[in-house]
């Protein structure tokens, strides 16, 4: 079954990198009709997110935030794919970033940095390009796939123009392996954990909610400085991205400071564009263990 994934995989990559994005728009707009009304894929999940994240929402309004999810949705799946085709070029022509410069005292001292991000907006895109507009070597932490087979194959394309990628299990071997090198830890912060009891337990969009509490631990421990990644969708297939600091020495802060800052910061960022995010997401499906204390 894997080589049969992995060989759909790479042809779906060759097919849609042929089709231009006018085209690509149309094909959206109907794998977006699919989606919503002949599947519902997850529309349960969608909802209730929704409603549960946004109490002071009339139902018409969550109608409507439903709708344009969908349609952000099916645009970022096809972009994702068509991005592991697209020259540097037409990328840096869509992917535009507002404030690169923010890495570079940090650079000319040779210190690394660690970079939060989220599934929000085209975030894809973004692990592709980021090496091209710093001079930090860049190094993204993903959560592997149980197909091996698609996990090479897909990871030699987004590593095509210089991204360097580690599995979440391997983040702190790769500390050492890049300690005399200035790199930026790129890590997806709004992951739900496997690990209930070590998660960091926040509100985020009025719901008790666990993080992931690696990306706290590590900058406290390596004491590199923290920065957020914010995505902006400026009109279809185009994105501006600015990036803030979060947190500039993390040994000097408590246990899940971080993870709460981090939290805040995306909250934020979602208010001002909720279809953007990745609604579909189960995000809430567990619970706090009893045993575990708030952080």
């Amino acid at each position: 079954m894997y080589p049969v994934g992995a060989f759909f995989t790479r042809n779906l990559v060759r097919l849609v990198g042929y089709v231009p994005f006018w085209g690509l728009w149309l094909l959206s707009d109907l794998l977006c009709f699919v989606l919503l009304r002949l599947i519902g894929y997850r529309k349960k999940v969608i909802l209730e997110n929704l409603r549960k994240s946004f109490p002071e929402k009339a139902a018409v309004e969550i109608r409507q935030l439903v709708a344009q999810f969908y349609r952000h949705f099916a645009d970022i799946l096809l972009e994702s794919i068509k991005g592991l085709t697209l020259s540097k070029s037409v990328l840096q022509q869509r992917f535009k970033y507002r404030n690169p410069e923010i890495f570079q005292p940090l650079f000319e001292k040779e210190q690394s940095a660690i970079m939060l991000a989220s599934h929000f907006g085209n975030w894809e895109w973004g692990v592709l390009s980021l090496p091209q507009n710093v001079q930090h070597t860049v190094l993204g932490v993903y959560k592997p796939l149980k197909n091996k087979v698609l996990e090479k194959y897909l990871n030699s394309l987004r590593k095509q123009w210089g991204l360097h990628l580690t599995d979440m299990a391997h983040t702190s071997r790769a500390v050492v392996t890049y300690k005399d090198q200035p790199t930026i830890f790129v890590l997806i912060g709004d992951q739900t954990p496997s690990d209930m009891r070590n998660a960091h337990w926040v509100n985020f969009l009025n719901q008790d909610t666990p993080f992931l509490h690696g990306m706290d631990k590590l900058a406290r421990q390596t004491g590199y400085p923290v920065f957020y990644c914010e995505i902006e969708r400026m009109k279809r297939g185009y994105y501006e991205v600015s990036f803030s600091e979060l947190c500039p020495v993390p040994k000097t802060v408590a246990e899940g400071e971080i993870t709460r800052l981090y939290a805040a910061r995306l909250e934020a960022t979602i208010r001002k564009s909720p279809a953007d995010w990745l609604w579909s997401h189960r995000r809430w499906k567990r619970k706090r263990p009893l045993a575990n204390p708030s952080v």
